[in-house]
């Protein structure tokens, strides 16, 4: 059975895998304050759920918190008596190049989305994930070129919340309706739709600009919201990012 650890900036997503099924969790930041937080954290989830977390043969992790890496190295060495490794582009996988300018700056969320997108869906995929920043990675005949950075939902309201003296704290809603009668309302169309709407312009120009009918995945904790109403994709994947760092671990034959 492998652990595999997703790290975002908001929250990390949890997922056991064994014989092609996962079972996920998210936990929160305060699960790393110490490698015992994080091991109490994870006994308990793999306890309710009947599974050995002490029996983990491999632990793969996606990490784009640099501070919470040292914390999880010592869970593993501590608890599971194993190496962890944690996906980058410094080892090729699936054949992939990383066409960009300074390629080992890749974040291993969107390594691990590549690596998956490819695998799963072909040469030619633009992989959208909506977390805390809502990341667009472009797969083009086999290997990454790059792509795009969107502050994600919440980023965009909190900005707003906590640069304002007047305008409250929101939840992510999607409306019907595109001229807002209330504050709340203008906020939530002015960042959700407007950020959706961009979204779905820009992968409208790269697949004019590359001459390529590139196939949309979504994936990410926010991903769950949308409907092809405000954005054209193709499917919604909440496993693509593990998913990737399991194939990592699968390619580098750890």
């Amino acid at each position: 059975m492998e652990l595999l650890l997703d790290i975002g900036n908001s929250y990390t997503t949890v997922g056991f895998h064994e014989n092609g099924n996962f079972t996920l969790w998210r936990l929160g930041p305060s699960s790393f304050d110490s490698e015992d937080v994080l091991f109490s954290n994870l006994i308990t989830l793999s306890t309710y759920a009947n599974l050995n977390l002490l029996g983990i043969s491999k632990l793969g992790i996606s990490s784009v918190v640099p501070k919470n890496n040292f914390i999880v190295s010592q869970f593993s060495r501590k608890f599971l008596k194993i190496e962890p490794i944690f996906v980058s582009s410094d080892k090729k996988i699936n054949n992939i190049a990383y066409l960009v300018d300074y390629p080992k700056q890749v974040g291993a969320d969107r390594i691990s989305n590549v690596i998956a997108s490819k695998k799963d869906y072909g040469d030619n995929v633009i992989a959208i994930d909506f977390g805390t920043a809502i990341t667009v990675d472009v797969l083009e005949s086999g290997n990454f070129v790059g792509g795009a950075i969107v502050p994600g939902f919440n980023t965009a309201i909190n900005s707003l919340f906590s640069k304002t003296a007047n305008l409250p704290q929101v939840e992510i809603a999607l409306l019907d309706y595109n001229i807002g009668k209330n504050t709340i309302d203008n906020i939530q169309i002015g960042t959700i739709k407007t950020i959706l709407f961009g979204l779905d312009r820009l992968i409208k120009e790269i697949k004019n600009e590359r001459k390529k009918n590139f196939y949309v995945v979504t994936t990410g904790g926010d991903a769950k919201f949308i409907s092809n109403k405000f954005l054209n994709y193709d499917k919604y994947d909440p496993y693509l990012t593990l998913k990737g760092i399991l194939y990592f671990l699968e390619e580098i034959n750890v």
